[in-house]
């Protein structure tokens, strides 16, 4: 999953770069390397996972999360200089927070409650996979092992932070009835913190980044920041996406949860789709043909879905009346193919419309 990207011309890797031209550099190593452009991230922002990949996601980014101040502890006990300090203690500050209950990772807790888990389930750090422990280890060993400039350097992921902060805010909120501006609060600190972190970062390493081999360190350590942050949407994909093979010491779909409301369970939420399931649009949802952009859409209370080709077949037989084995067969006969093949990805695509609640069975 990793992509392939351009190596730079040697000739100019050789040469003594301009501040600016650093700058231009390692904003374009974001613009090409950055996690915001992974396919699990897509995913993520379009409304396009299920309930439950949103939940390893919340999951697995925790660890990342309360590794963070154990990062900056390390980069602050090699700094000699006291001012370098009291600018970089901050980030603790903003992570551990000033007392119980204060701090970025509190609320990303938050976040993985408001989707379901149990405190201490996410606390124990069981169910990370252990992709993702490589990947966050391997980025605390880096700035303890490392000079102090790459260690400063790798951080510069930050400038392009707020830009995947606002697509993740926005496009959560529109696609998942499950998520409110509460379970996100994590981000509302952020959108002002990383601009502030960068700006410092990349004025550090302006000034310190003074030979070419210098700008080259400076420039492979947020390569691999960069890295670390893209490996561990590689493993969330494999596990949880496709091919959806979840190693054995992982979290499973329904472990570490809360146990949810009554009338949730009531309603359906939460189980999978059955052959036999009768599904309907609920009151309020329904499918529209939107001819200016000349496509169906799922019309739901402030919210939209595009639908593909054959999301919008299955939705035109879904009354209430059907099966899900009845609309089966009837796509079966309309596209001479297997009803049961068909059927199968049927129930995935009606769990995942179930889950974002714009599907009763």
């Amino acid at each position: 999953m990793n992509a392939v990207f351009p190596t730079p011309d040697t000739a100019d890797s050789e040469r003594l770069l301009t501040p600016d031209e650093l700058e231009a550099a390692l904003r374009g190593i974001g613009a090409r390397r950055y996690h915001n452009l992974h396919p699990f991230h897509r995913l993520l922002h379009d409304g396009k996972l299920s309930k439950d990949q949103v939940r390893a996601w919340a999951l697995n980014r925790y660890y990342y999360q309360a590794m963070i101040p154990v990062k900056d502890a390390a980069v602050l006990a090699r700094m000699t200089d006291a001012s370098l300090r009291r600018v970089w203690r901050q980030r603790i500050v903003d992570h551990d927070g000033d007392h119980e209950g204060d701090g970025g990772i509190e609320r990303w807790l938050k976040l993985a409650e408001g989707v379901g888990f149990d405190r201490d389930y996410v606390l124990s750090t069981r169910g990370i996979l252990s992709a993702t422990k490589f990947s966050v280890e391997a980025y605390v060993h880096f700035v303890s092992e490392k000079t102090l400039l790459e260690a400063i350097a790798s951080s510069l992921t930050e400038m392009f932070s707020p830009t995947i902060i606002s697509e993740r805010v926005a496009g959560m909120l529109k696609n998942y009835d499950f998520i409110t501006k509460d379970t996100l609060a994590y981000f509302d600190k952020r959108l002002t913190q990383a601009p502030r972190d960068a700006d410092f970062a990349l004025d550090y390493v302006k000034q310190h980044a003074t030979t070419p081999e210098l700008q080259r360190r400076a420039m492979a350590a947020l390569t691999f920041k960069c890295n670390v942050l893209w490996t561990q949407l590689d493993a969330l994909y494999f596990a949880y996406v496709a091919p959806g093979l979840i190693p054995p010491d992982a979290w499973q779909p329904g472990e570490g949860l809360v146990a949810e409301p009554a009338q949730v369970q009531a309603a359906g939420i939460g189980r999978k789709t059955a052959p036999g399931d009768r599904p309907r649009l609920p009151r309020g949802v329904r499918l529209r043909n939107d001819e200016t952009r000349g496509k169906y859409v799922l019309l739901a209370p402030e919210r939209t879905f595009d639908l593909d080709d054959n999301a919008v077949a299955v939705l035109k037989l879904v009354d209430g009346m059907r099966s899900v084995a009845d609309i089966a067969d009837e796509l079966g006969k309309t596209y001479a193919a297997d009803p049961r093949a068909i059927e199968a990805d049927i129930l995935v695509m009606l769990d995942g419309l179930a889950e974002k609640r714009v599907l009763e069975r």
